[in-house]
């Protein structure tokens, strides 16, 4: 995994949440372990539930896309839902626009809104 890539504990035991925190660039191994858990959830008949902290986040490797493409049908048809803690009001809506035209359910926070995106994830809210 990326040294600069972690999972977060969301407090659960639902196995079909992911939690991760990416600070400074992500590259492939930020996807691998990622999909790898993604593959699992999808084998057993559900889909997952992520949170991705990218408030530190700046940017991605070449490496990322090609890791992406290899695990796009994964990636494309393995979410329930998506929250993405972010400051950045660009990614905030490329967020909504790609959640508006893919079967996805994806939503953007700010780091002030941790707690929402949190419960979101979890259906609490």
């Amino acid at each position: 995994m990326n040294k600069n890539t972690e999972f977060v504990d969301l407090g659960t035991d639902d196995a079909n949440v992911i939690g991760l925190k990416v600070v400074g660039k992500a590259n492939a191994d930020t996807i691998t372990e990622l999909v790898e858990r993604l593959e699992n959830i999808k084998a057993s008949g559900h889909k997952a539930r992520v949170y991705l902290d990218l408030t530190e986040y700046e940017g991605f490797e070449l490496s990322l896309v090609k890791e992406k493409l290899a695990h796009v049908s994964t990636l494309w048809s393995s979410f329930e839902r998506c929250a993405y803690v972010i400051d950045k009001s660009w990614m905030t809506t490329a967020i909504g626009l790609v959640d508006a035209v893919t079967p996805m359910h994806l939503q953007a926070f700010s780091s002030d809104q941790d707690a929402e995106a949190r419960a979101w994830v979890l259906g609490q809210t």
